[in-house]
């Protein structure tokens, strides 16, 4: 389950949802690519599975599927960009499709009728790096499912995954990516343990491990055990230096747990002022463990301050926007 294959499965689900409760004129489809690793893969479903079916609209739910536009054109054609990570981070590009779909992609959201942006941040990496009016993107923030991701009983969820509830834990939700920042957040962490050995680093996230003394990797948790993962730790950390939206912030927030995340990109749109925000200069890995300690000296057992802030954001209110942008789109071209 990435943050790409929520979005996509919450938008459907919910704007299904609106559209039968509403009774709104609005046939909706959804296609998604096949399973085949060959036949399934984005740049072959380009050609074999993504099409029009005549509708009023297509709607393409993540920035490389954009390239459609050089094979078929839709009569209206959105594109939801989520971030545009490969072009500052070439690590990230592993393999020959991913150069492909990265060479193609930024010519192609140059050619479509409507961008959706999760962030704000995103929208103006989209102006800034591509050159695209800022008049073709609307921002449509991501969203958590409440009901799901709530607070819970701290001591029981880390039983769950056979923890001390005796220990601290802190929690780290990211790939080993290069934007993410993981060397930071072990210097942090190993900063922490000079004053505390009761404290402990949770890595989990896409099976990529941390190795380290007083680092618990998990690996990838399946979904459904998620929350109880958020709600075994006594502070979240964040310190990826882009990110088109931060969904396990936003996530972490959501369970009432306190959260210490770096100031770049997208982060301080979704924390507010319900977390602490650390900027990345030569001494952020000292603040950065002086503000989790003094969270761990509180015995903090739900933020309601983040717990607030997270409910400005649901899936639901994403359908709805997106909807939004799918009308304002059919006025624009008269129906």
């Amino acid at each position: 389950m990435s943050g790409i294959k929520k979005y996509e499965d919450e938008l459907y689900k919910n704007m299904v949802k609106i559209i039968c409760e509403e009774g709104l004129n609005v046939e909706i489809q959804r296609i998604q690519r096949d399973k085949n690793k060959i036949l399934g893969s984005t740049v072959a479903s380009w050609f074999l599975k993504y099409r029009c079916d005549k509708a009023d609209l297509v709607h393409a739910t993540s920035q490389v599927v954009a390239p459609v536009v050089f094979i078929r054109r839709p009569k209206r054609f959105i594109v939801t960009v989520h971030d545009l990570t490969p072009m500052l981070y070439p690590s990230t590009i592993r393999d020959s499709s991913t150069r492909l779909q990265w060479i193609l992609t930024p010519k192609a959201l140059k050619k479509v009728d409507k961008i959706i942006a999760i962030s704000n941040f995103t929208k103006r990496e989209v102006v800034r790096l591509l050159g695209i009016n800022e008049k073709v993107i609307t921002v449509v923030y991501q969203g958590v499912d409440h009901n799901l991701y709530k607070p819970m009983n701290k001591e029981k969820c880390k039983e769950y995954f056979g923890l001390n509830p005796e220990e601290k834990h802190i929690l780290y939700v990211a790939s080993n990516d290069e934007h993410k920042r993981v060397d930071l957040a072990k210097a942090i962490f190993e900063e922490i343990r000079k004053c505390r050995d009761d404290v402990k680093l949770i890595k989990a996230g896409y099976s990529e491990r941390l190795e380290g003394e007083g680092i618990i990797s998990m690996g990838w948790i399946r979904e459904e055990d998620m929350p109880k993962l958020y709600n075994s730790a006594d502070v979240y950390l964040h310190t990826s230096e882009y990110e088109g939206f931060g969904l396990p912030v936003l996530e972490a927030m959501a369970c009432g747990v306190p959260v210490v995340v770096s100031n770049r990109a997208s982060l301080p749109e979704i924390v507010g002022n319900a977390g602490v925000l650390i900027d990345l200069d030569e001494n952020c890995v000292q603040e950065f463990a002086e503000n989790i300690l003094r969270i761990l000296d509180k015995n903090i057992k739900i933020d309601r301050k983040a717990l607030e802030r997270s409910m400005m954001f649901s899936w639901e209110k994403t359908a709805r926007e997106t909807l939004k942008v799918y009308e304002s789109l059919r006025n624009h071209n008269g129906g």
